[in-house]
């Protein structure tokens, strides 16, 4: 006489491998629930890409205007200034800084020029050392200059350039 289902090994064998991916699916799950928003992920990719267009457009009304800025770094004092392409009426800028890997690092002031047209602000002392990507943008908006540099910079000059936008 055999066993009864229940006491032989292959029913139960059988039986375990829809339930063992049952637990991964669950296990599965768990992890991504606990991960949350990811930033990464974009919601309305068009409206984003249309945005992207738009700010090449402005990078390239900077290479048009011939526009380059000289980066001076002394301790936590930085300071900006027209290398080429000056406008004959200074705006004030917004010149905001991203860290490559770290966004609570991240920080934006607004300069106004002094009388000989120089741009002067103070780095936060989370911003003493790192690659972070500048952006200079005039009150006007007329046009955007991004860069990557290595914190701590004595001197570097600005171009607008279109990768990396």
């Amino acid at each position: 006489m055999s066993k009864p289902w229940y006491k032989q090994f292959w029913p139960w064998f059988l039986m375990s491998l829809p339930f063992s991916v049952i637990i991964a699916m669950i296990i599965t799950l768990i992890i991504a629930d606990s991960y949350g928003d990811n930033p990464m992920v974009v919601d309305n990719y068009y409206k984003k890409g249309r945005g992207i267009n738009a700010e090449v457009e402005k990078i390239q009304a900077a290479q048009q205007l011939g526009i380059e800025l000289l980066y001076t770094q002394t301790n936590r004092e930085f300071t900006i200034r027209f290398n080429s392409g000056r406008p004959e009426q200074l705006t004030a800028l917004t010149v905001s800084f991203y860290h490559a890997t770290q966004a609570e690092k991240d920080f934006s002031q607004v300069l106004t020029a002094d009388a000989q047209g120089v741009f002067r602000g103070q780095l936060p002392e989370t911003a003493e050392q790192g690659k972070f990507t500048i952006t200079v943008i005039p009150y006007t908006r007329a046009w955007r200059l991004s860069q990557t540099i290595s914190l701590p910079a004595k001197e570097v000059i600005l171009r607008p350039l279109t990768y990396g936008v």
